[in-house]
């Protein structure tokens, strides 16, 4: 009998990378309309009346998705697959879940680290060398895999950290244990 290992906010992010991308939050799945009036409530990010959101709701349904607004601040649309309502995050807004920009002085690369289990110190890390999320000991600066992400989320993180003024938390030479098989 297998186990499956509970990797926390690791396993959370590969869902989300090979399901729409890191830039997609899957709201919950809905079986009419009522249903996805509610799911809209919990993402929408204005107060709307009732005949507003009435017809946004609509207008998702029939095209599919919706735009809440150029000057939204998190958020850049709505959209319904296969039953779902995701909402799709500016990709500045995923940079901010994570807590700590580390330098790697070895790839002269980027690895964003985050809690994987709700503590207060670092133990995951995406690593932007190896395009994968894992675990990281930031007391030995030692990363290890546990799968790879999509390259088009890589692509994504490497293009905000360029194109931003991101103050670097933390330098170092990470170590690499174990690599993914692909």
């Amino acid at each position: 009998m297998t186990t499956k290992v509970n990797n926390g906010v690791i396993d959370v992010l590969l869902d989300r990378s090979w399901d729409m991308g890191l830039s997609f939050i899957d709201q919950g799945k809905f079986e009419s309309r009522e249903e996805l009036g509610n799911l809209f409530d919990e993402v929408y990010p204005w107060d709307v009346d009732d005949e507003e959101k009435s017809e946004l709701v609509q207008e998702l349904l029939d095209e599919g998705y919706i735009e809440p607004s150029p000057d939204a601040d998190e958020i850049d649309c709505l959209q319904i697959v296969d039953d779902h309502l995701y909402a799709h995050y500016r990709d500045i807004e995923v940079m901010e879940s994570f807590q700590c920009l580390i330098y790697d002085k070895g790839e002269k690369n980027f690895l964003l680290g985050f809690s994987a289990f709700g503590w207060l110190y670092i133990d995951g890390a995406i690593d932007l060398a190896t395009g994968t999320v894992g675990y990281y000991n930031d007391n030995e600066d030692i990363y290890t895999p546990v799968g790879n992400l999509r390259d088009e989320d890589v692509e994504m993180l490497n293009e905000v950290i360029q194109d931003n003024d991101w103050s670097i938390d933390y330098e170092c030479t990470v170590k690499r244990e174990n690599k993914v098989a692909a």
